[in-house]
C-alpha cells in the first residue's frame, strides 16, 4: 500500500494558544523515500544555524531544517502540516510557542524526534492523552 500523505489531523490541545509564522523548508536536507517523494511530516521539528526570528529576512530567508539538537543548530518550532519538498524548497507554517501536541495524532517517527530533542524545544510540549 502507498504511504499517505496530507491528511492531518489537528494534534494541538489548545490551537487557539498556539502562535505560528511561516518559514522556508530546505528540501536539499530532506530525504526522499522509497517512492522518490521528500515529505516533512507534521510536528516534525526544525530549526537552523540562526535564530530564525531575528535574521535579517530582507538579507535572504533563513532556512529551516530538521532540527537534531546538534552543536550550532537553534530549534524554530514544528511543522504545522506534511509538507511535500520533492520539487524544492516549500513555505510552511512553523509553529513554536504554546504548542501542546498529542502523540497519538502524531507519526511515530515525528514523536521519536521529538523525544529525542526534548529539553531542547522551548514552546513545545508532548502529550499522552
Amino acid at each position: 500500500m502507498a504511504q499517505q500523505y496530507f491528511a492531518n489531523s489537528d494534534p494541538r490541545v489548545r490551537p487557539d494558544l498556539t502562535v505560528g509564522l511561516p518559514g522556508t523548508i530546505d528540501s536539499s536536507t530532506v530525504t526522499a523515500d522509497s517512492s522518490g517523494k521528500k515529505v516533512v511530516l507534521q510536528g516534525t521539528p526544525v530549526g537552523a544555524t540562526t535564530d530564525w526570528l531575528s535574521a535579517d529576512q530582507s538579507k535572504g530567508t533563513t532556512k529551516l531544517s530538521e532540527f537534531t539538537g546538534a552543536d550550532g543548530q537553534e530549534f524554530a518550532g514544528v511543522i504545522a502540516a506534511d509538507t511535500d519538498v520533492t520539487a524544492g524548497d516549500a513555505d510552511v507554517t512553523v509553529w513554536f510557542e504554546n504548542v501542546y501536541l498529542r502523540q497519538k495524532l502524531l507519526d511515530s517517527t515525528v514523536v521519536a524526534a521529538l523525544q529525542a530533542v526534548a529539553g531542547k524545544t522551548p514552546g513545545v510540549k508532548l502529550i499522552n492523552r
